[in-house]
């Protein structure tokens, strides 16, 4: 009797420690963006996780293989997404608070006046594949061609030697691109042909943990933590690429 008490016991003990060991194993959440742009949203998520108490694995990846692995559940989630990206992924479920924006800007050699999406129509357009909210735009204007490459160096460069009339991708990662290349005489509309809010996607399996997540995000809204990290981060993104490109501003 004593010793199938100490057996049971022992048992206890064991689906306890198994309990606890599922409970704290880290989510793997991917991220689709390039540097330094990635480094924000490591920021924002890795504060939001320890407010909600759930163990982080941040890890980079190319746009598409991130929503892929997500989507299948080899990972567990993505940093940031359009709302509505499980029209396309069906498995990953929205952490309903938006914790980035993605703004869609066009580039190009010469002043375009492009300030609409039917405005890219005669040209030919290169963009980043994965990045779902340009590739869809494109996929309605139909302009006269679509590259899509993994990187926007690779971009920027196509568009330097003719290759290219516009690219289009967001903001952050236009601009790091520059930087680094040191291409110039590049023209830039000051505002975005689209702008959209971002938020986190999780892998349906892990759906129990967004009321916890979503408590976090809003708590880092409230207390002013969100706007703290992106204005740091952004403060001096303008400056960098001023001589590498003109703005140009709407009539």
């Amino acid at each position: 009797m004593e010793e199938a008490k100490v057996r049971k016991i022992v048992a206890i003990f064991l689906l306890s420690i198994s309990l606890l060991h599922a409970q704290q194993k880290a989510l793997t959440i991917n991220a689709g963006f390039s540097w330094p742009e990635t480094e924000l949203l490591e920021s924002i998520i890795t504060e939001g996780f320890k407010r909600a108490n759930i163990p982080l694995k941040y890890q980079v990846m190319p746009t598409q293989r991130s929503l892929i692995n997500s989507n299948s559940g080899i990972d567990d989630g993505e940093a940031a997404r359009i709302w509505e990206i499980n029209k396309i992924y069906p498995n990953l479920i929205r952490v309903p608070v938006a914790i980035h924006s993605i703004n869609i800007m066009v580039l190009s050699r010469s002043n375009l006046n492009i300030s609409k999406p039917s405005d890219l129509k005669p040209f030919n357009v290169g963009v980043i594949r994965g990045v779902k909210i340009a590739e869809k735009m494109l996929e309605s204007v139909k302009p006269r061609s679509i590259t899509k490459t993994t990187d926007h160096l690779t971009l920027i460069k196509m568009l330097s030697n003719h290759r290219l009339d516009v690219i289009i991708t967001s903001k952050i990662a236009l601009l790091t691109g520059l930087k680094i290349t040191k291409r110039q005489s590049f023209y830039m509309a000051s505002k975005p042909i689209i702008s959209r809010p971002l938020y986190m996607q999780l892998n349906k399996k892990n759906k129990a943990l967004i009321p916890r997540l979503e408590k976090a995000f809003n708590s880092m809204v409230k207390d002013g933590t969100l706007k703290k990290i992106q204005n740091l981060f952004l403060k001096d993104l303008d400056k960098t690429i001023s001589n590498a490109v003109r703005i140009t501003k709407d009539d």
